[in-house]
């Protein structure tokens, strides 16, 4: 199946993103709700994964931050819906933002707070972690940079 990857915004797919969310962190991880909806969703990019039906089954979102004089890409809330995993969507979704990330912003820093289920995940990516395991909605993460 032929999959369509989009960059998009929070006022065009509001009840898309919101959806994917909802079940894949606050129903599937239990993610409290007020630990999932912040005040970064409006001015951050998202990206989408759309079905050839126009379903949406993954997303992703994008903040671009300038830390003490530091620019960076921080990818956050990726999400895949439970049927659609194992099949590479991820990893894709994963590689359309790295090199969106590359190509609009070059002298960005890439990185992510991953949950530690998911390290594997991200190193296979090119992240690797730094520092030491947090809890972020009581599940463990750690912060991961990519090499490019």
């Amino acid at each position: 199946m032929t999959y369509t990857f989009i960059s998009t915004d929070w006022k065009a797919r509001q009840q898309q993103l919101r959806e994917i969310r909802e079940l894949v962190f606050i129903q599937e991880q239990a993610v409290p709700v007020a630990d999932e909806w912040d005040d970064k969703d409006e001015s951050a990019i998202h990206f989408l994964v759309l079905t050839p039906q126009n379903n949406a089954i993954a997303c992703a979102r994008l903040l671009i931050e300038n830390r003490q004089n530091q620019l960076l890409c921080h990818i956050g809330r990726v999400a895949v819906l439970s049927k659609y995993r194992n099949q590479s969507i991820g990893r894709n979704l994963m590689n359309s933002i790295i090199t969106y990330c590359q190509q609009q912003y070059p002298e960005h820093l890439i990185y992510l707070n991953a949950q530690t289920t998911r390290q594997d995940f991200y190193e296979h990516l090119g992240f690797s972690a730094r520092g030491a395991v947090f809890m972020d909605a009581d599940i463990p993460h750690i912060e991961m940079w990519h090499s490019s």
